[in-house]
């Protein structure tokens, strides 16, 4: 009998027509190739000894592509040799990929109704179905071949493969092991468990079927790319590029290898590495558009958003409909403010991926970024019904339930934050605070933002008062300032610091004090509850005596703008104009970093005093803490010394873009958590015209305020 063409696959018969589709959709039509003048084929049943002859034509115009050619031919033997299954079958495959989906139906239940004590003969009929995307059919069909013939490991191989395209993952990974019982060399069928595990969380189950296909064809490189794919998704960056440098060896110009270990480096935070092996993966293979998606990823977590934009402008002009590419488009525009396209971009993803809960995820922060917040809050729980175990979607809906002052319940989900908030130390290795136990010493782990470590530290006074011993935990860079909150507590850097033996240690993460401790702001200590070094005070009175008559303003204007969440949150140092033209005004930078470099491109910089930049070099914010003490007012962002000034309870204004972080809620011009200060809010997106204008209005009535006081106390001496 004569061979398969030989540009179909021979471990499964029926691979060849279900790997023109991926796994979860089925194929396009696979165009039909004409040769320029095609000599006519006639249907007429060739004579018996030109059979072979014909059969082998037939086959390698299908290998060709020249379906409607073999087609022909093939229907010429059907009606000579109405009994050979094999015939039938490539007819019927000819036909699907010809785009002839009914008539390959029609062939495959003819071919039952020849042969209908042969399994292979109803699998033809679930193969069509398959391809139609009739799942149901397809495995009521299958399932049927497996009840009449048991041993028929092939039924229970593509039964698996139609339940994990239904999403039903634990009964393909049943149908997967009952094929490998009949026939432990199935290798689409290892393969196919394999993922199976490790989409259902088995991964040791899933690495052990790669190495058993590694063992068995240690040259086929798709195994080892199986193999890193699932350490890969378990977080194993360094295992994965070992298993993509042992591809490599085999093949050293394979797409897939230099992508997987380009994954493996982005991973491990070895961005230009990656870079490069990203880049390689391009030039091995420059249509494969998806990289372009990756180094747009990648640029964007360089920080570079607007040539992760441009990239991606490049990758969706060669293929408009990537998904991939819109998704990271729009978080590269994001960055770069341009919210209404980057939603153009989400909202072109979305229609093919409804309920994606990345992309929800993202469009809902853009809601939120236009201000648009009741949107943004449907968009979340449209999210969270997709998957309520999502950690991020539950973190946004916590921060929005801040947001609108619902204490208790956003607390409760602020505990998903911690996969995303970085602390000062891991997961320690003694029990968490469950703020029920009394413990003998409690470890307070800071978190990175500052911020929100000088929102919360008041509350380590709250513990202290109960009588509890209490460390906290923080980088070196804030021990300084933080050790000032309260005597009572000690303040650390290092773990080791403290004896792990110690009977009744337990540890907890500072953001978590509110929900354990004190649910609603209203009982939290008030401020001022960070005291200040006298000695910095007194080496920095020359502020106040250098122009006593002007109300002194503190400014700050910018934030790492490097940081995605910083996105929107800095404001130009331009802003601050009506602020500099008021005669009785004295400005003071408090800015540090790259943001002070704009004292040097503002016509008014002359009219802002500029600090001594060695300023707080022993310690974040230790010597502007003292510098506060002299100032009248503070003008800021939503920045850290926001947060500062209202720990210290110094005046400030806060200028907000238009949906600011949790905790300074959506409207009003107050803060349940510092009284001293007051919001001003965009009325508009990246709008800061009308807030200043506002801010100014505000500053001439303190100016007023200090006129009548000077003269009331003048006229009554």
């Amino acid at each position: 009998m004569a061979s398969a063409p030989p540009n179909l696959p021979q471990d499964s018969w029926l691979g060849r027509v279900l790997r023109l589709r991926k796994e979860k959709a089925p194929p396009h039509p696979a165009p039909v190739r004409r040769s320029p003048n095609p000599p006519p084929i006639k249907e007429s049943a060739p004579a018996q000894n030109d059979v072979r002859t014909t059969f082998s034509r037939a086959t390698e115009l299908h290998r060709q592509g020249r379906f409607e050619e073999a087609i022909a031919l093939y229907r010429g033997l059907v009606q000579a040799q109405p009994a050979r299954l094999d015939i039938q079958r490539l007819l019927t495959f000819a036909l699907l990929q010809a785009g002839q989906a009914k008539e390959a139906m029609a062939c495959a239940r003819h071919a039952c109704e020849m042969h209908p004590a042969r399994p292979e003969a109803h699998l033809l009929v679930g193969a069509v179905q398959q391809v139609k995307r009739d799942w149901l059919g397809a495995l009521e069909t299958y399932e049927s071949v497996r009840q009449m013939a048991p041993s028929c490991g092939e039924a229970s191989y593509l039964a698996g493969k139609v339940l994990a395209s239904l999403g039903r993952h634990a009964e393909a990974l049943e149908r997967y092991t009952q094929a490998l019982e009949l026939d432990p060399t199935a290798t689409d069928a290892r393969i196919h468990r394999a993922r199976a595990f490790a989409r259902l969380g088995r991964e040791a189950e899933a690495l052990e079927d790669c190495d058993r296909l590694v063992a068995a064809q240690p040259k086929q490189v798709s195994h080892l790319l199986l193999k890193g794919g699932i350490l890969l998704d378990a977080g194993r960056h360094e295992q994965a590029m070992v298993v993509a440098d042992e591809a490599l060896a085999l093949s050293p110009r394979l797409f897939e290898a230099h992508f997987l270990r380009g994954q493996g480096l982005e991973g491990l935070g070895a961005y230009e590495e990656a870079r490069k092996a990203f880049n390689m993966a391009l030039s091995c293979a420059p249509q494969r558009y998806e990289v372009l998606a990756r180094l747009a990823g990648l640029e964007r977590r360089r920080h570079q958003p607007g040539f992760s934009a441009a990239l991606c402008d490049i990758a969706l002009a060669l293929d408009p409909d990537n998904i991939d590419v819109h998704y990271e488009r729009a978080a590269a525009r994001r960055e770069l403010g341009q919210l209404c396209e980057a939603l153009d971009d989400i909202e072109a993803v979305l229609k093919h991926v409804p309920d994606e809960v990345q992309v929800l995820a993202l469009k809902s922060q853009l809601l939120l970024d236009l201000g648009q917040v009741d949107e943004a809050r449907t968009c979340m729980d449209t999210a969270f019904l997709a998957d309520p175990s999502a950690p991020f979607i539950q973190y946004l809906r916590a921060r929005d339930n801040l947001a609108r002052r619902n204490w208790s319940e956003g607390w409760a989900g602020f505990e998903s934050r911690l996969p995303f908030a970085p602390l000062s130390h891991e997961a320690l290795p003694f029990s968490r605070w469950n703020g029920l136990d009394r413990p003998g010493d409690l470890i307070v782990v800071g978190e990175a933002s500052l911020s929100e470590m000088l929102l919360f530290a008041r509350l380590l006074r709250t513990l202290c008062d109960q009588g509890l011993r209490v460390h906290l935990l923080v980088p070196p860079e804030h021990m300084a300032l933080l050790r000032r909150v309260d005597a009572r507590v000690q303040v650390i850097s290092d773990i080791s610091q403290i004896d792990p033996l110690t009977p009744g240690l337990f540890w907890v993460p500072m953001g978590s004090l509110p929900g354990l401790i004190s649910p609603d702001p209203a009982g939290w200590p008030r401020p001022p509850y960070l005291p200040v070094d006298s000695e910095r005070v007194v080496r920095w009175r020359y502020l106040q005596e250098d122009a006593p008559e002007k109300l002194r303003i503190g400014i700050c204007w910018a934030d790492d703008a490097a940081r995605p969440e910083n996105a929107g949150r800095s404001i130009p140092l331009s802003a601050f104009a009506p602020l500099a033209q008021m005669q009785d005004v004295q400005l003071i930078s408090l800015q540090a970093g790259p943001g002070a470099a704009e004292l040097d491109h503002v016509p008014f910089a002359d009219r802002i005093i500029r600090l001594d930049p060695r300023r707080d070099a022993d310690g974040a914010f230790i010597d502007t803490s003292a510098i506060l003490q002299h100032l009248d007012l503070v003008v800021t962002g939503d920045l850290a010394l926001s947060h500062l000034a209202g720990a210290r309870g110094r005046p400030v204004f806060t200028a907000l873009r238009i949906a600011p972080r949790w905790y300074w809620g959506y409207e009003g011009a107050h803060t349940p958590f510092y009284p001293d200060m007051t919001l001003f809010r965009q009325s508009r997106v990246g709008e800061w015209g009308d807030v200043f204008a506002r801010i100014a209005e505000s500053v001439t009535t303190r100016l007023d305020e200090r006129r009548a006081a000077v003269q009331a106390i003048i006229s009554s001496s």
